[in-house]
């Protein structure tokens, strides 16, 4: 309870329901004149806007992270952290993918896929593909992951998987196997170029089954980099 022993400030959350941006205000309390021995009332002054630092600040006492964990280096496979997101990438490895075809037969293809940075916002799942072996940058250009089931450049339809939402490392294992693990049963958006039917993406991977290769020159280009993503996603922070 507020009494005149004890010093508090109000913090205030004001969330724009259209883009999702919120804004912090801290306000001192003031103890409004009052005549009696009656109870005291109080009113709250003049708002102080939080800049970034003291939102991270303010977040960081919350979840109580600053005394639990420390100062600690990012692991390797860790491009970006927020109290709201968490951004990763894989290297280009051999993975074993399933595919129904149109007549709902199973078919598995082993293949070297591309690498590709992977990103968890506010309950979202993206996933991006890039070229190359080493670690992305900021200018790294980032292209569609060439998998069926596209929605969009970075996101797949979930169909009736479910998966974490919250932005924890622990979650990166589940995540991963729903991209590489799902069985695939549409095509969705372009996932190579020049490829409009399933039947035609099916055949060309067919190609180059087990051989350790992928047709990366048919990567599908988006115009993003990865400095450009990771600013969209912080835009929905």
């Amino acid at each position: 309870m507020l009494n005149h022993n004890i010093d508090s400030r109000a913090i205030l959350l004001h969330q724009n329901t259209q883009t999702n941006s919120v804004e912090i205000t801290s306000h001192d309390i003031i103890a409004l004149p009052h005549k009696g021995q009656g109870r005291m009332n109080y009113t709250l002054g003049a708002g102080q806007v939080f800049g970034h630092e003291q939102k991270q600040e303010f977040c960081d006492i919350l979840l109580n992270e600053r005394e639990q964990q420390g100062l600690n280096l990012l692991p390797d496979h860790l491009l970006a952290k927020t109290p709201y997101a968490l951004v990763w990438w894989m290297p280009p490895q051999v993975r074993e993918l399933s595919f129904m075809d149109k007549k709902g037969s199973p078919i598995t293809f082993t293949l070297k896929v591309p690498g590709v940075v992977a990103a968890m916002c506010r309950g979202t799942l993206y996933f991006a593909a890039f070229k190359g072996a080493k670690r992305p940058s900021a200018d790294t250009p980032l292209y569609r992951v060439p998998l069926p089931n596209l929605i969009g450049d970075f996101k797949f339809c979930m169909g009736n998987c479910t998966v974490p939402r919250d932005a924890a490392e622990a979650h990166i294992p589940a995540w991963e196997a729903f991209l590489w693990e799902s069985r695939n049963n549409h095509l969705g958006r372009e996932p190579l170029k020049g490829i409009s039917s399933l039947d035609d993406y099916l055949d060309l991977l067919g190609r180059f089954d087990g051989t350790k290769r992928f047709p990366t020159a048919k990567l599908v280009a988006t115009d993003a980099t990865l400095g450009r993503f990771l600013n969209a996603l912080e835009r929905q922070g």
